[in-house]
């Protein structure tokens, strides 16, 4: 989850395309701008990532630790 003109997000999303160098990741930013309900859940909190049910709030959080979580929740 994401917003727009957002650097965390940018720097999220940066992680994960370095990450999917090494793991097939399907990644999809989505702007919770588009959204009342998203808007409502996350804008407080993006970026976020989300794997099915699992959530991680992820702005400043290094790649090991974004790595960590995937392979935790058995992505």
């Amino acid at each position: 989850m994401a917003g727009p003109e957002c650097q965390l997000c940018d720097e999220a999303m940066a992680a994960l395309c370095r990450l999917s160098r090494k793991a097939r990741l399907d990644i999809e930013r989505v702007d919770v701008t588009r959204d009342p309900a998203l808007h409502d859940r996350y804008v407080l909190r993006v970026p976020v990532l989300v794997v099915n049910d699992a959530e991680l709030d992820v702005a400043g959080i290094e790649d090991a630790a974004i790595a960590r979580w995937l392979d935790e929740i058995g992505r």
